[in-house]
């Protein structure tokens, strides 16, 4: 096993960061959002991963476990109504 070793020096890690924080102040200027702070983006993710905005969901459907979880919710709505 490989000991740890930090081969790279914290202006690399800065500079990177400060690479994708203004990538994903660019998107969110260009969608219209409202921006609190430059540091609201140094860590996840920007975009919507909702089923309405998922360009995945919208173009294959629904993944296996999802329609099954939809199923379920439906079975249990009907076994409610009756």
């Amino acid at each position: 096993m490989k000991p740890n070793h930090k081969n790279r020096t914290r202006s690399y890690y800065r500079y990177h960061r400060r690479r994708v924080i203004q990538r994903k102040t660019r998107l969110a200027e260009h969608t219209g959002w409202h921006v609190p702070s430059v540091g609201y983006f140094a860590k996840g993710k920007v975009h919507c991963s909702c089923c309405l905005c998922a360009v995945k969901t919208n173009v294959d459907g629904y993944p296996h476990s999802e329609v099954k979880r939809l199923e379920s919710c439906d079975d249990q709505l009907r076994t409610y109504l009756k």
